[in-house]
């Protein structure tokens, strides 16, 4: 089953960035649980285990979609290293970052996902084949 959210007020270059927070976080949040419950109900290869790459796409995928697909980016990578975190007890939460310039001419707001643990950040994305080129364009100008 596919559910399309419809979002043209957010992630767009002029909207709110309060709102445009707001509503990563949500959505990312409810990956996570449906990750969760995913993993509760079935026994899945851990993420860095699963053969899954980085690759850019615009679909939410939760665990069995992603793997299925055989890649995925920020959003998904993320959410299902989380979950699979929480399912072992462990402390993990999502941080996101917006791009502070555009990448390669996009349109809307770019933004990337990390996963926080007590130890620091955690970038799936990086470490499952992000380049560096397009990882740069998420780092604050110093």
């Amino acid at each position: 089953m596919q559910i399309v959210f419809n979002l043209p007020h957010v992630f767009t270059l002029e909207a709110s960035r309060v709102e445009n927070a707001e509503i990563l976080r949500s959505l990312l949040e409810l990956l996570i649980q449906i990750n969760i419950s995913y993993i509760r109900n079935h026994a899945p290869r851990r993420l860095y285990r699963s053969g899954v790459v980085y690759g850019r796409t615009s679909i939410w995928e939760p665990i069995p979609a992603l793997y299925e697909r055989g890649y995925g980016d920020c959003k998904s990578l993320a959410s299902a290293l989380i979950a699979e975190r929480v399912c072992q007890g462990k402390q993990a939460a999502p941080v996101f970052r917006f791009s502070p310039k555009s990448y390669k001419g996009a349109k809307s707001l770019l933004f990337h996902i990390l996963v926080q643990t007590p130890q620091g950040f955690e970038d799936p994305s990086r470490r499952l084949g992000m380049g560096t080129d397009e990882w740069k364009a998420f780092q604050t100008p110093q």
